[in-house]
């Protein structure tokens, strides 16, 4: 069960947003696997690592949370991610 789920709406091409959000998460250290549909991710922070993965349907980039820390709330996961996927 997810623990967050977040949904990021996009302009431009699947293939843009896979590799906007592959760079932002392998510039922060982590890894991504996956392609222009779904996938899967570990991104570290300072309270530990954030796993999850996506899936992409039309203009929506869908992110489901798997683990986090728990002092990590949804909110400010969302926040961080928006910044990078546009």
């Amino acid at each position: 069960m997810a623990k967050c789920n977040i949904s990021i709406n996009f302009n431009g091409s699947a293939d843009q947003i896979t590799k906007m959000a592959q760079q932002a998460i392998s510039g922060e250290g982590g890894s991504f696997s996956g392609d222009d549909a779904a996938g899967k991710f570990v991104i570290p922070s300072s309270l530990g690592k954030v796993e999850g993965s996506y899936l992409v349907d039309n203009q929506s980039f869908n992110i489901n949370i798997s683990d986090k820390p728990f002092l990590l709330s949804c909110n400010r996961i969302e926040q961080e991610l928006r910044k990078y996927i546009r």
